[in-house]
């Protein structure tokens, strides 16, 4: 999971629902390691949500947030949702919802700015988010209009919802289905409330005792915070994930850390390393442990670390460990005489090369 973000697994239960409704389009999502579980509880890596959004988008087109947040009664399954209900005015079930707002996600922040007589609730992003980013954001701000109207018995809609990217439908179309003048601004995208129609009553309510229990509920289940992880860690997870091939380029890696390639590049060089170079410590480490665990042709090897050229390869190795692929295992052999078989070498590969 990069950098540890997780969300709920509601966001893409509703998301599998409604690809099922639609026909599928040949399109299976997959839940990922929640899937299975309780769903107050469920939980998976944002960055895991974020590709099924991405997926999903593109079978079945740009308005697909819209539809994923427009729910029937019965989706209603979040405790989140459940402990609004038991709030006296739509402003407190607000501060709930933005006190408890990483138990819908992590990924993100949610914070409430006052500006005279209009609240917003903006969404914090970090960076130049992700077409699934970007989703997943969009589908919360509808859900968050259609849960507010809902709550209100339908007496009450926000200002206005401030998306942070233009979307490729028509703002119309927007407006249409949220009820609400929509508008772009990648600085504060949330959504925009009088602070007068905030103290309007929760009409879809539930009892105060019920409403305690949903928030210890949540309580329990909201994620701690957690020592914000370095550009070097972040990275080194995501390649970690990548074992078995050459790394992913470098652009790919910002995207999925929400940020500009020239922003992960300078990042990078404040805590004194580079993309190159972690990608280099991956392909090392992970050529050190085929050589110690494995008995097969340098160039299986070389492959699984990220090398075309076994030469490449050989040189590499010898830069990293003082040694070439065939010495290293000469020595390990000697210390350690039953555990490894001998190097096979491929024809293109000869380990008396000087190259």
């Amino acid at each position: 999971m990069v950098g540890g973000f997780s969300e709920s697994a509601a966001s893409i239960r509703h998301l599998i629902r409604v690809v099922s409704a639609h026909g599928g389009h040949g399109l299976q999502l997959d839940e990922g390691p929640s899937a299975g579980e309780p769903i107050f509880h469920a939980r998976l890596p944002v960055d895991h949500a974020h590709r099924q959004w991405e997926r999903a988008v593109r079978a079945l087109g740009p308005s697909l947030p819209l539809v994923v947040a427009h729910k029937r009664p019965e989706d209603h399954i979040s405790p989140l949702y459940f402990a609004a209900m038991s709030c006296r005015t739509l402003g407190e079930a607000l501060q709930v919802i933005v006190r408890r707002w990483a138990y819908a996600t992590d990924g993100y922040r949610a914070t409430l700015v006052r500006r005279g007589r209009m609240v917003q609730l903006q969404l914090d992003l970090v960076g130049p988010p992700s077409l699934g980013a970007r989703l997943g954001a969009e589908y919360l701000l509808a859900d968050l209009a259609q849960s507010g109207h809902e709550l209100s018995g339908g007496e009450w809609r926000p200002t206005e919802l401030v998306l942070g990217h233009r979307p490729p439908i028509a703002l119309d179309t927007w407006e249409t289905a949220c009820g609400v003048p929509t508008r772009v601004d990648p600085s504060s995208p949330g959504l925009v409330m009088s602070a007068d129609r905030l103290e309007q009553p929760v009409r879809c309510a539930v009892s105060p005792a019920a409403g305690r229990f949903f928030l210890d509920v949540l309580e329990w289940l909201t994620p701690r915070p957690v020592v914000a992880l370095t550009a070097t860690e972040r990275v080194t997870a995501i390649l970690a994930d990548e074992r078995g091939s050459g790394g992913p380029p470098l652009d790919r890696v910002a995207q999925r850390l929400a940020m500009s390639t020239r922003s992960l590049r300078r990042h990078l060089a404040a805590e004194g390393t580079s993309y190159q170079r972690l990608l280099d410590d991956r392909r090392r480490d992970e050529a050190i442990r085929q050589m110690t665990r494995d008995a097969r042709q340098v160039k299986v090897i070389a492959r699984a670390a990220g090398f075309s050229d076994p030469r490449g390869f050989r040189r590499a190795f010898k830069r990293w460990t003082g040694l070439t692929p065939q010495q290293f295992l000469d020595r390990r052999r000697q210390r350690h005489p039953m555990s490894s078989p001998p190097l096979q070498s491929s024809a293109s590969y000869h380990p008396t090369s000087t190259s």
